[in-house]
């Protein structure tokens, strides 16, 4: 192979190589994944080196993330074949042009042409990784995935900005406004109060606007926001876009699955009847733990958020957050036999 074409190819490869890198990047920030682990897992993912247990069940917990995941990883052994091949090409070309002297520079060989456009290329992939031109660059991949993405346009897309414990400050572009945040001035919202949420900044096209108690939401808004990040998740995705979850109906209560993880799941009960075992009977007598492995970790009553403690009673009309076996979930809540 001609040695010019054999550096244009391998300039070519890297150059994909490295903008394939900042799709992934967005891929995984459009499913929540914290700014600041997204580069390392997926430079570990391509590589297949250094991918840390503790950050790695960020993905693996995750259906959407566990398949880019997948995909990231068998594109990262595409390249390193093709590469490692290019560059023995190229060694062997070199070897071939000084044994017989002929390595000349001709501008006007077609080869040597590709190879300018190649490396022209290739700078320019490289200008992508100065910070500041990567940020503008990765908005702009950002636009385009939620432009082209029917469900991406309706439903809200929160990122995860910086983890704090279970708090995370985080962004949330409003391609859909939730009920609670119709036609009303923020101090009327109730974010504090229902969810624990607080909203930093607000950017409306191309500026930053001033957040006070009268500012109200429009369709298209990005908001930098603080809290829970299940809350974060409650008030502007689960709120709107409710089909995302597995709704199974009963005469009684519903059973809303929002993961699983091996035997156990995590699910919201929407509790139209309390089952008698538990009906006006503490949490500490409920058994709850020791009969059914169950354990409640979060109660809605009435837009509000309860602490869970020994003495809190189920009402009718909670909707309870449980982590448990989902046999025992449906047995206790659906009284279904295992």
């Amino acid at each position: 192979m001609n040695l010019w074409l054999a550096i244009s190819l391998i300039l070519g490869v890297v150059s994909v190589y490295m903008f394939t890198v900042e799709i992934y990047s967005v891929a995984f920030k459009l499913t929540g994944l914290a700014t600041s682990k997204i580069k390392f897992q997926v430079a570990s993912l391509f590589t297949s080196t250094g991918y840390t247990t503790a950050e790695s069940e960020l993905i693996t917990n995750d259906d959407r993330r566990r398949k880019i995941a997948v995909a990231c990883t068998y594109t990262g052994h595409v390249f390193s074949v093709i590469i490692m091949g290019l560059v023995i090409n190229v060694f062997f070309s070199i070897g071939l042009y000084i044994n017989d002297g002929t390595l000349t520079i001709n501008f006007s060989d077609w080869r040597f042409i590709i190879f300018m456009i190649t490396l022209a290329i290739f700078l320019f992939v490289l200008l992508l990784k100065i910070p500041a031109i990567n940020k503008r660059f990765q908005r702009l991949l950002e636009k385009i995935a939620i432009n082209s993405s029917r469900k991406s346009r309706k439903t809200n897309i929160i990122t995860v900005l910086d983890m704090y414990g279970k708090n995370a400050i985080a962004e949330v572009v409003l391609n859909n406004i939730p009920d609670f945040a119709k036609d009303v001035p923020l101090f009327q919202m109730g974010l504090t109060k229902k969810f624990s949420i607080n909203v930093l900044s607000i950017r409306r096209g191309v500026r930053i606007i001033d957040v006070s108690k009268d500012t109200m939401f429009k369709k298209g808004d990005i908001l930098v926001i603080y809290g829970l990040i299940n809350d974060i998740k409650v008030a502007f995705v689960d709120s709107i876009d409710k089909n995302q979850k597995e709704i199974i109906t009963d005469r009684t209560n519903e059973i809303a699955l929002v993961n699983n993880y091996g035997t156990n799941a995590l699910v919201e009960v929407f509790i139209d009847e309390v089952p008698k075992e538990l009906e006006n009977t503490k949490i500490k007598d409920s058994h709850l733990t020791d009969r059914y492995n169950i354990t409640l970790a979060i109660i809605k009553r009435k837009d509000e958020y309860l602490y869970v403690n020994k003495d809190t009673i189920i009402e009718k009309g909670d909707t309870l957050t449980l982590f448990g076996p989902y046999k025992n979930i449906k047995l206790l809540f659906q009284n279904e036999e295992k």
